[in-house]
């Protein structure tokens, strides 16, 4: 029996059947990607049986069948001794806030800078007002801190009349406190380093005061203005 040599170019236009071990992987190939999209998202959503989040708890003074007394509220343990709240080493122990307008839990006991302000108190305020406080207020205390130059919400200069007029008190109590954006420093700042800062932006206002043209020329210099 003879067989008819086709050629190749005889094949041209004729419909061709598809591989089948070409079929079979590109099948595998979504399968494959269908179960790995069905393991993601099952991923994304999954959460240990027993988290944190969901676990059993009790509403205060409601009963129980957990302990003998048939109470979920559990008694102070033997030897306790209670401490007054005048006596609680502080917030968020101490139960009664100390006198103040609200949101001043912790306000400045004087109205004055109670610590001496001398060359060394200077310096160390200096220090510390440019670590903590010069992203804001800016070096000079103009407002114009590096945050503020790249958009966030500029704060009042240390050199409006309204700032130095206030007491001393009230730049401790914003840093102990916060007051509009600002957060509050007190576990940043000891209450000693405060009163240091406060000392520093009150040389501020003063050298300004005696010089006004400089914080003009400064800030015309970062504006390129000036060169």
């Amino acid at each position: 029996m003879s067989e008819e040599y086709i050629k190749p170019q005889d094949l041209r236009g004729q419909p061709r059947n598809v591989d089948q071990s070409s079929f079979l992987i590109l099948v595998m190939v979504l399968l494959g990607l269908g179960v790995a999209l069905v393991v993601g998202i099952s991923m994304t959503s999954w959460r240990p049986p027993h988290n944190m989040e969901s676990q059993p708890y009790y509403r205060p003074l409601r009963p129980t069948e957990n302990f003998a007394d048939g109470m979920s509220e559990r008694p102070l343990v033997s030897g306790v001794v209670p401490r007054p709240a005048d006596r609680s080493p502080g917030i968020p122990y101490v139960g009664v806030r100390a006198s103040g307008p609200a949101n001043y839990p912790i306000i400045a006991q004087s109205a004055n800078i109670p610590i001496p302000i001398n060359r060394r108190t200077l310096e160390e305020g200096q220090e510390l007002y440019t670590t903590y406080c010069s992203v804001c207020h800016g070096a000079l205390g103009d407002g114009r801190g590096m945050i503020v130059l790249r958009g966030f919400y500029p704060p009042p200069s240390y050199h409006i009349q309204r700032l130095r007029d206030v007491q001393d008190s009230h730049f401790f109590n914003v840093i102990t406190n916060g007051y509009g954006t600002m957060f509050s420093y007190s576990e940043r700042v000891a209450p000693e380093d405060r009163w240091k800062i406060v000392a520093y932006i009150r040389a501020l206002q003063r050298a300004v005061a005696s010089h006004p043209g400089d914080l003009g020329r400064d800030m015309q210099k970062e504006r390129g203005v000036l060169p």
